[in-house]
């Protein structure tokens, strides 16, 4: 949904009120101070080994056991490589810094690999991953609030090429902030066709419907609407992240507001909305869990900030 200037105008109003009464009490919140550390000048993906005409990157491909993850917490990776090799696995934080766009945060050097099942469709069309983990991750405290990429590298044998994809998990907090960024996880899932076909919208049946069913327990392919909006492969394993929510996560940090991050299933409750000054909603969050609306009312009629963008 493209912006008017009366919608650009109240959202930068919105956010200079917020900001300035931040600013007054905190010079530097922390959001500044993260993204005044180091950029990392590689964090995208560079080599991907995508078939003609479809979304996955078997080679190398995983997902996460939890879409947030407070400090402290531990989340599983599921990695699958075929044929089976050995992965790295590098951790950035997205942000500004200094332009850069993300943050090293932690690189596990050699992870054994293995070719994990591909599971058969379940009655609603359901492809859902049953993987052992490959690796857990407990959150360290010193990780902000933000969206964070694990980019999979295999480590190659003999004079073979690297392949590379992501896993994508927000690390969320209960801090009061100016802002609160959802991410819409939600929408990923349902337009994800990982590994072929198998969204919300590619029933056999035809078009979304209650005959549809999508798990999060599966890898994102390339983003799905790539022949149509973003022709983007660097997507793979990222969700709708990439495209559509954060050059926002990275024009917010660069001016400094402080900002933490949702998922789609966080905001079940107004709890964490009601300890923030504005609730952003960005890209392409269309599928909606009827507590998230009911949150959201609260969170208005409480004086929180709604924008839709």
């Amino acid at each position: 949904m493209l912006l008017t200037r009366l919608s650009c105008l109240f959202l930068l109003s919105v956010l200079a009120v917020t900001s300035t009464t931040a600013t007054a009490e905190n010079p530097s919140n922390l959001i500044q101070q993260e993204n005044a550390l180091e950029g990392s000048p590689d964090w995208q993906l560079t080599r991907i080994k995508v078939a003609q005409g479809e979304c996955r990157s078997s080679v190398v491909e995983g997902y996460c056991s939890r879409q947030s993850v407070k400090a402290g917490e531990t989340i599983d990776i599921m990695v699958s490589t075929n044929p089976a090799r050995a992965f790295r696995v590098e951790f950035f934080r997205t942000g500004y810094y200094g332009g850069r766009g993300a943050r090293l945060m932690k690189t596990i050097d050699r992870v054994e690999g293995t070719t994990q099942q591909e599971p058969v469709p379940e009655e609603k069309d359901l492809h859902e991953c049953r993987w052992k983990a490959s690796l857990s991750l407990t959150i360290p405290d010193d990780w902000l609030s933000g969206v964070y990429l694990g980019r999979l590298t295999t480590i190659p044998e003999g004079n073979e090429p690297y392949w590379q994809s992501y896993v994508i998990f927000i690390v969320r907090d209960d801090r009061p902030v100016d802002v609160l960024f959802q991410c819409s996880d939600n929408t990923w899932q349902a337009y994800n066709i990982w590994p072929s076909h198998y969204s919300v919208y590619t029933h056999p049946k035809g078009g979304q419907g209650p005959w549809a069913d999508v798990s999060f327990d599966r890898p994102y392919g390339r983003e799905a609407q790539y022949t149509s909006v973003v022709n983007d492969p660097l997507t793979v394993g990222s969700g709708e992240f990439l495209p559509y929510e954060f050059p926002m996560t990275y024009w917010l940090e660069q001016h400094g507001y402080d900002v933490s991050y949702v998922s789609n299933s966080d905001m079940v409750t107004a709890d964490r909305g009601l300890k923030c000054k504005a609730f952003v909603s960005i890209g392409h969050d269309e599928y909606w869990d009827r507590r998230q609306f009911d949150s959201v009312t609260k969170m208005r009629d409480a004086g929180v900030n709604l924008l839709f963008l």
